[in-house]
């Protein structure tokens, strides 16, 4: 399978050479960009699901431990999740972990996001059917969701090392959210595991904008 057009294909891989003639970049850098992509991811990928907080209020939130007047509890719990989430993908891509595409991998990710919104469901696969409001597409049921996700992960192992990175991730967030294992976080857990592919192939943290968000939810739809 390849849904890589080859002059984008190509696009990205000369952006990828241009920022590696720069590295190492200095720890500060480093640092500092790291800070600027978590809060700005943790903004969008919860504003794509309904999240209120607006960027400088994820950042007041996650940086300075403020709570945000009129706004949510379980908003200011979504943001500091989702941070908390993001640090353990970096720590795995910093321990050089490169066979992190599992099950576990999944089910950890879905569990940090949704720890303190819902316990008893959080890293669990659903076992019951589900709904998407807005949507056509009826995901599978639940009973279906064991053996889809053990085809996912040996997807992904096998075309791991033939399919460039960009399309492996794409691919990999599509079918995730298409098999919608879990009963909340499916989105947000999709966008966390595809960027494990692209960090660890030299790519910097993929964000995808709420402003995008009809575009976007038209494509894995």
């Amino acid at each position: 399978m390849h849904c890589l057009d080859k002059k984008i294909q190509k696009r990205i891989d000369e952006k990828l050479k241009l920022l590696n003639s720069f590295r190492p970049l200095s720890s500060s850098a480093v640092k500092k960009l790291r800070e600027q992509f978590e809060i700005e991811m943790t903004y969008n990928s919860n504003a794509i699901e309904g999240n209120s907080l607006t960027l400088k209020e994820t950042y007041l939130v996650i940086n300075e431990g403020l709570t945000i007047k009129g706004k949510p509890l379980k908003d200011h719990v979504e943001a500091k999740s989702h941070k908390e989430a993001l640090d353990y993908l970096y720590s795995l891509v910093e321990r050089g972990k490169n066979n992190t595409v599992s099950e576990r991998f999944i089910r950890s990710l879905n569990q940090i996001v949704m720890q303190d919104i819902d316990r008893d469901w959080a890293g669990k696969y659903r076992n019951s059917a589900v709904i998407i409001g807005g949507a056509d597409h009826k995901p599978p049921e639940a009973m279906e969701i064991p053996k889809l996700m053990q085809k996912l992960i040996k997807w992904v192992g096998d075309n791991k090392k033939k399919t460039h990175p960009v399309e492996l991730a794409s691919v990999l967030h599509h079918k995730l959210v298409y098999i919608h294992p879990f009963f909340d976080g499916n989105g947000r857990t999709s966008r966390l595991a595809m960027n494990i592919i692209l960090m660890q192939s030299g790519f910097p943290l993929v964000i995808v904008l709420k402003n995008d968000r009809k575009r976007y939810f038209g494509g894995q739809r």
